[in-house]
């Protein structure tokens, strides 16, 4: 699949979407976000027909007028083309501009063990190849 970046409000219903078991109807994800952001039913339709369209989800038709809704890729799938995707952008591929720029946010002294953990692991993986 081709790196899609998902609009704020697609993303949400996506991320709702990953935290349950699958499948997922209109009606539990009303119950889950919908309500609490003030949708119609409608929006939620019209969100996850773009998210259908787009090849995030699935959908079966269920009983009567009710769809089920099972997500295609996953969260971590999604997060890696997004992060892919922003380092080509904004840092030209380069994982030092990246570092340097959160290097700048000031990284606690656990940010920091984790990342020297990632670099350990990182290469311990390269040198076992």
């Amino acid at each position: 699949m081709k790196a899609q970046r998902l609009p704020d409000s697609e993303f949400d219903l996506m991320q709702t979407i990953w935290d349950q078991q699958p499948p997922v109807t209109t009606g539990l994800l009303m119950d889950l976000i919908g309500r609490s952001r003030n949708w119609k039913v409608q929006t939620v339709v019209t969100l996850l027909a773009r998210l259908t369209e787009r090849g995030f989800l699935r959908v079966e038709k269920g009983s009567g007028r009710e769809r089920a809704f099972y997500p295609i890729i996953s969260r971590d799938e999604y997060l890696r083309m997004e992060t892919e995707s922003f380092l080509e952008h904004y840092h030209h591929k380069s994982v030092h501009s990246l570092i340097a720029a959160l290097a700048g946010a000031r990284l606690s002294d656990q940010d920091l063990d984790e990342l020297s953990d990632f670099v350990r692991k990182a290469r311990e993986r390269s040198e076992g190849k």
